[in-house]
């Protein structure tokens, strides 16, 4: 019985929006944009969120030198949404890697080179 409520409270698949042929329009002043190298996932009972950081450097107020500088977050934006919708954004992207990979080969975690040694680029080691 509450399977027949529920079935006929539906609505009709022609009420079905197909986003691809919906016009998207930006605002006048233009859309948020941010750039993140970070994302880090929250979530609730109904929804999730996705918080949007970049990870650079920064070195104290007290000591602003090269030396003294250490990482830090920086949140950019949070974006929250429902279950679903997370879920779409996850399958648009694994579809979207993959076609990337396809073309392009497989993408591999970056690797940081270390710090050049200055005083040894400036005072060579005398040849023998």
């Amino acid at each position: 019985m509450a399977d027949q409520r529920r079935n006929t409270a539906e609505a009709p698949p022609e009420a079905n929006v197909d986003l691809g042929k919906v016009p998207l329009l930006e605002p006048e002043d233009g859309a948020f944009r941010a750039f993140s190298n970070v994302a880090q996932l929250n979530w609730t009972l109904t929804d999730v969120k996705i918080r949007f950081c970049e990870l650079t450097q920064e070195s104290d107020d007290e000591r602003p030198t090269w030396d003294n500088q250490h990482g830090i977050l920086l949140e950019h934006a949070a974006v929250t949404m429902p279950w679903y919708t997370a879920k779409l954004l996850c399958l648009n992207l694994v579809s979207l890697l993959k076609n990337y990979e396809e073309l392009n080969g497989e993408l591999k975690r970056p690797r940081l080179p270390a710090r050049p040694n200055v005083d040894e680029l400036l005072n060579p080691p005398l040849a023998k």
